[in-house]
């Protein structure tokens, strides 16, 4: 299914326990051309996951050229390069290099696929098909997200779904 909206208002209101983070925030952000509201929602699970590290949208599809979502210091250097699909393995390998970390979400039947590359500083998180579906329910042209962090689960609702991640693969880091 392709995503209908030009442009989603998300507002975000964000709590952990742990860290004191209690934020409310509002983005705008658009679908890319021809991209799909499975992948849409990879993008914005991805984004709620890293939260407080501050992540990057990148504004379209490179196709791997550059990272899809991304957290970089305050000299532009790349901390974490965030693939959402899987790319030719030249472009990860170029990822791994210009960044601190790569990380790859995946759906189930990429990660399959992904189980035999062996790069360095990288790690995989799995969005099973299930949680995918669960948060297209969600998706609507202004979301109003409850996310709360209790490490290592992510909560996420709007209200009318419930979605919770276990983010134990994604805490963990690259040898």
């Amino acid at each position: 299914m392709q995503m209908a909206s030009k442009v989603i208002r998300l507002d975000i209101t964000y709590s952990c326990d742990a860290s004191h983070a209690y934020q409310q925030q509002r983005h705008y952000v658009s679908p890319w051309l021809g991209e799909s509201a499975e992948h849409f929602a990879k993008r914005i699970l991805t984004y709620l996951s890293l939260y407080e590290q501050h992540p990057s949208f990148a504004k379209d599809d490179t196709g791997g050229k550059a990272p899809d979502i991304f957290i970089e210091d305050s000299f532009h250097h790349l901390q974490l390069w965030c693939q959402l699909q899987l790319v030719p393995e030249k472009r990860l390998l170029r990822a791994s290099h210009l960044a601190d970390e790569l990380l790859l979400v995946l759906d189930e039947d990429e990660t399959d696929k992904a189980r035999h590359l062996t790069l360095n500083k990288q790690r995989i998180f799995t969005l099973s098909n299930a949680q995918l579906s669960e948060f297209c329910q969600m998706l609507k042209g202004h979301m109003k997200l409850s996310v709360w962090r209790d490490d290592p689960m992510l909560s996420i609702t709007d209200g009318e779904h419930l979605l919770q991640l276990n983010l134990t693969t994604l805490l963990q880091r690259p040898h």
